[in-house]
């Protein structure tokens, strides 16, 4: 055979085998599965070798039409790193929940909250059961913990720090008669150090004490046959103490005191003039006015509340001050402090704005030396019992 015919042949040959291979190669390629619109798998801890939940969320394409999905697949990385990721074993402690999904996502079909289980975990595969999938569905999401939320976790972390050490991530929906793949996404992970920020603040103690004025004149003359009050200040206390706060209050003269007159209504009651009968630390008391040939004479300060601010502590007198009857209230001292009122509770008894009335009141008898210039300063202070 001369040398054309062989070459005609090989050529012939080569030609046949070429159009007998191209469509069973074409014939063996397959396509990847269509992707979720959107789809990510979110952990609740990024910790290294934490035990975590996961929340599953996907957008269906129109590639899930003639496919009526029955399950959901979740793979789980592989951490390259000294630890792999770990996965609880029985499948029925793979619980899906729809606890906090995101805002107008809803709960994957065909799933029962805490009641669907997975059905299989083989290796980093977790396989769920699940309903058929929709486009005008939109976002479906579901969450994955344990038996209970708080319970034990059934994926632990690994201990790579870097995300390209974590490989293999895959969510995707199928009928399992195919099994059929419908939409499929890679997702990524990452394991961290540690993934949560220390908040430190402080807040500093604080009292206020704050007057509404600092002077409080009586409304008319002192008169023998009536009691005669001021128009009364205020006192208003806040405090981030604790255990509450306590008001004290002393005065310059133990009395109403005048210069001109070198004399001095002492704080308290005297029945009849000059017995005194009411004291410093005596509980509080009501005055008397003058009368029936009897002389008497007083000087009180009375504390009522006038807010017992919301919340916090509980505002209290101190049965020194006060009064019964709108006509009284305690003795003043000019050589220490005497406590007024306090605020106590359950800790942290704490105040917004308590505010505490003062009011001075007063009876003279008939022989009081006349005076324009009876005084006297009252220094209220306090403090928070931090």
């Amino acid at each position: 055979m001369n040398k054309p015919k062989i070459k005609l042949i090989v050529a012939a040959v080569a030609a046949l085998v070429a159009e007998l291979a191209v469509p069973i190669l074409v014939g063996t390629a397959s396509a990847a599965p269509p992707v979720f619109a959107q789809a990510f798998v979110r952990p609740d801890r990024f910790k290294a070798l934490t035990g975590t939940a996961l929340t599953v969320c996907a957008t269906p394409t129109a590639a899930t039409t003639g496919v009526t999905e029955n399950q959901v697949v979740i793979v789980i990385p592989t951490d390259s790193g000294a630890t792999d990721f770990a996965l609880n074993s029985t499948a029925a402690n793979w619980t899906a929940w729809n606890d906090n999904l995101p805002a107008g996502s809803t709960f994957w079909p065909g799933m029962t909250s805490g009641t669907t289980h997975a059905t299989s975990v083989s290796g980093h595969t977790v396989t769920f059961a699940s309903g058929d999938l929709t486009v005008a569905g939109g976002q479906v999401c579901f969450k994955v913990a344990g038996l209970t939320l708080a319970g034990a976790a059934v994926l632990t972390n690994g201990s790579a720090v870097s995300s390209t050490g974590i490989t293999g991530g895959t969510l995707y929906a199928q009928d399992s008669a195919g099994p059929t793949i419908s939409n499929q996404t890679n997702w990524a992970y990452t394991v961290t150090t540690d993934d949560t920020i220390v908040v430190s603040a402080v807040v500093p103690p604080n009292f206020t004490l704050a007057l509404d004025g600092y002077a409080d004149a009586f409304a008319t003359n002192l008169d023998p046959t009536a009691i005669v009050s001021t128009a009364g200040r205020t006192a208003t206390i806040s405090t981030n103490a604790p255990g509450g706060w306590i008001a004290w209050a002393k005065d310059l003269y133990a009395g109403l005191h005048s210069v001109t007159s070198s004399y001095t209504i002492a704080s308290g009651l005297m029945n009849p003039y000059p017995t005194q009968t009411k004291v410093v630390g005596n509980p509080f008391f009501d005055l008397i006015p003058s009368g029936g040939g009897v002389g008497r004479e007083g000087y009180v300060m009375d504390v009522t509340i006038n807010t017992d601010a919301a919340a916090g502590c509980t505002v209290g007198l101190d049965a020194a001050y006060g009064s019964l009857t709108g006509f009284g209230g305690g003795v003043l001292d000019n050589t220490a402090y005497q406590p007024i009122a306090n605020c106590t509770g359950a800790t942290p008894a704490t105040s917004d704005g308590d505010i505490l009335n003062l009011v001075e009141r007063a009876v003279i008898r008939g022989g009081t030396p006349a005076g324009t210039d009876y005084t006297d300063s009252i220094t209220v202070v306090g403090a928070g019992n931090f």
